[in-house]
């Protein structure tokens, strides 16, 4: 911890730690981002919360975050969520307060679709930590929204992903009535 920092730049500091580890964020992502609290304390603050230490295991990568088809509306949802509330330029800043309420707001939405432990499932962001690795990557880049003129919705483009980058209303759309062919004689 560094003398220049303020009193009231510390305090904040811990209450925006508390608000990211309330969320189950790994501590490795919030040290990312607040420089005044060591590591040591911001597990030491986890375990405070949930009675046990944080998640071992590799941090989620936004590559392998869509699991299907059907998750990148999801996905586009949470993105549009965090894009509309944020104050700042989403491309270029990571807007935390913006991060928590379109979580907030999407776990609440779909909180009974959301398992806790894997398998995930289709809805994705499955937790807090995917929700802050696809703000940190539309930062980087390596995730977009992008306008479709033909449903006017927008649509999420992951770029190192396997699949196409094609607006996921109209693919869904386009396979569902593709599917469905009556029998005629």
């Amino acid at each position: 911890m560094s003398a220049w920092y303020t009193y009231e730049d510390r305090l904040r500091d811990h209450y925006l730690a508390y608000q990211l580890l309330k969320r189950k964020l790994r501590p490795t992502f919030v040290k990312a981002h607040i420089k005044t609290i060591s590591q040591h304390e911001l597990k030491a603050i986890h375990y405070a919360i949930h009675l046990h230490g944080p998640s071992n295991g590799q941090l989620p990568v936004v590559k392998t975050i869509p699991a299907s088809r059907e998750s990148f509306l999801y996905l586009t949802l949470f993105l549009s969520i965090y894009q509309i509330t944020s104050k700042v330029d989403t491309q270029s800043q990571l807007d935390v307060p913006a991060i928590l309420f379109a979580w907030d707001y999407f776990h609440r939405t779909f909180e009974h679709l959301i398992p806790e432990e894997r398998p995930y499932g289709k809805v994705r962001p499955a937790n807090f930590n995917e929700a802050w690795v696809l703000a940190q990557g539309m930062r980087k880049g390596q995730v977009a929204l992008k306008y479709c003129p033909r449903c006017r919705h927008n649509y999420s483009v992951f770029y190192e992903s396997k699949v196409r980058p094609v607006c996921q209303f109209c693919e869904l759309a386009d396979a569902n009535v593709n599917s469905f062919r009556p029998n005629t004689p």
